[in-house]
């Protein structure tokens, strides 16, 4: 975090340091890129074309990322607002974008780099838009008070005219303005005028995988290239042992025979005490596979992420005794899901404040507004149906058909029941008096027989 004091005036020198401060961190974060890429550090092993040198991945960043996302945002995040607030005109903004998307690539590059920023702006139609920006090419400001509030943003990019680099555009953000820059050879040049927003905060939110902003994988990577180089030695053995070497003792060996042997795949007069045999490398697969197994176990368990392949995910166990197995990887997503509901959270102030302004909306406080985030794990719906029967008369209809998987809309499902219900007693009394076909004598018994069947359903 880089932090300035509170009153701090801002200078192009400022902007500068700021800048050569995120650049120190690049390396770290092209080296998690390429991991989650499958440019491992294997790739880079030499052997000087005397031995065999395969070089193995086996992309366990990938799949520790590309889990934990599917796990946390597999489905969309749901927004309940308390009763007595409107929240629908920031629904739409949300859906006009498919801000779903949006907030799927931020989670995976949150897993992958530790953190990851948004840029909230307005678009030609002076609507409000989100986009990711690189955390590369970005860095948020705090002040040194306890509270650590944004002072600024910056957010910046080369330019290039083909392949040629002219200069570096840089967009400084604060809580009132937005200010562009040009850079040549760290001498900064305003571009035009400060352009005032309507966000009522610094636009640049900063997404955090954890308190340490570390990745996924990052804590495991020296064991992923562990289990790549023994994935990859296990190949190299196999080859050499194909391409063993020939020891033939008490005989001689001519040209002529070593080609009859390259053709022909025969050895003809071996003496009566000659011998033939090849030199090898005895392997110990059995004690190898037991380390790899070892390896992989440690990568699962210190990334908190379980290997879905395993035995123990297999058979028809319960629903209780899978989430048990589950646990440690559902702790480390809540953490990860509270992080990330912080960010969500700064988006829709930063979206309310600015609809707000337009009077498309009114103000709403963050803390009368849930984030819901649903795991996305196969359903035992009729497990969950039972529950709610039992439940049925402690808690309320929109509550307990909000816990089945295939209930979007909780409330719209309660209130076409509602309208179904209605209509059932009319549709009794239409069936009814439609069969007065059948003469006087049975009006009576027919009205009678409608009254007790309309009783039943209201019932």
């Amino acid at each position: 975090m880089y932090t300035l004091p509170k009153d701090t005036k801002i200078t192009c020198q400022i902007l500068n340091d700021v800048i050569a401060y995120n650049e120190l961190l690049k390396k770290r974060f092209d080296r998690l890129e390429a991991y989650y890429l499958g440019m491992h550090d294997i790739l880079a092993r030499d052997k000087d074309g005397r031995l065999k040198n395969n070089k193995v991945v086996v992309n366990h960043a990938k799949y520790i990322t590309d889990t934990n996302v599917g796990y946390l945002l597999g489905n969309p995040v749901d927004y309940q607002p308390s009763e007595g607030h409107d929240i629908e005109p920031l629904l739409d903004a949300y859906k006009k974008q498919t801000i779903n998307d949006l907030d799927t690539e931020i989670a995976k590059d949150v897993s992958i780099f530790g953190m990851q920023y948004e840029y909230v702006y307005a678009n030609e139609n002076a609507e409000p838009k989100s986009c990711e920006v690189d955390n590369r090419n970005a860095i948020i400001v705090y002040d040194d008070t306890v509270e650590h509030n944004k002072l600024f943003g910056l957010i910046y990019r080369p330019i290039k005219e083909g392949n040629t680099f002219k200069y570096w555009e840089i967009i400084y953000v604060d809580k009132q303005i937005k200010r562009t820059y040009k850079s040549f050879s760290k001498r900064l040049q305003q571009v035009g005028v400060d352009e005032p927003h309507a966000f009522g905060d610094v636009p640049l939110i900063c997404y955090k995988n954890n308190p340490e902003c570390m990745g996924d994988y990052e804590p495991v990577i020296s064991l992923i290239d562990a289990y790549n180089l023994l994935q990859s030695d296990r190949v190299n053995d196999k080859e050499q042992l194909v391409d063993a070497i020939l020891c033939l003792y008490g005989m001689d060996f001519d040209a002529e025979q070593a080609d009859m042997l390259r053709e022909s795949r025969m050895l003809a007069n071996i003496p009566a005490d000659g011998k033939v045999e090849y030199l090898v490398k005895t392997l110990q697969e059995a004690d190898v596979d037991v380390l790899r197994q070892n390896i992989e176990a440690d990568i699962h368990k210190i990334s908190m992420v379980p290997n879905m392949s395993d035995e123990n995910f297999m058979g028809n166990s319960s629903g209780v005794a899978i989430r048990y197995k589950l646990l440690a990887f559902e702790q480390n997503v809540k953490n990860k899901e509270r992080y990330m509901e912080k960010g969500l959270m700064e988006r829709f102030k930063l979206y309310n404040h600015f609809l707000f302004t337009q009077s498309k909306m009114a103000e709403v406080p963050i803390e009368e507004v849930d984030a819901v985030f649903k795991r996305n794990l196969p359903s035992n719906d009729f497990e969950i149906s039972q529950m709610i029967n039992n439940l049925v008369d402690l808690v309320d209809a929109e509550t307990l058909l909000s816990q089945l998987s295939f209930i979007k809309d909780a409330s719209e499902i309660v209130a076409l029941k509602a309208k179904e219900d209605e209509a059932r007693p009319k549709a009794a009394y239409d069936e009814a008096f439609s069969n007065n076909e059948m003469g006087d004598a049975n009006v009576g018994k027919n009205q009678e027989d409608t009254e007790m069947a309309v009783g039943a359903v209201v019932s």
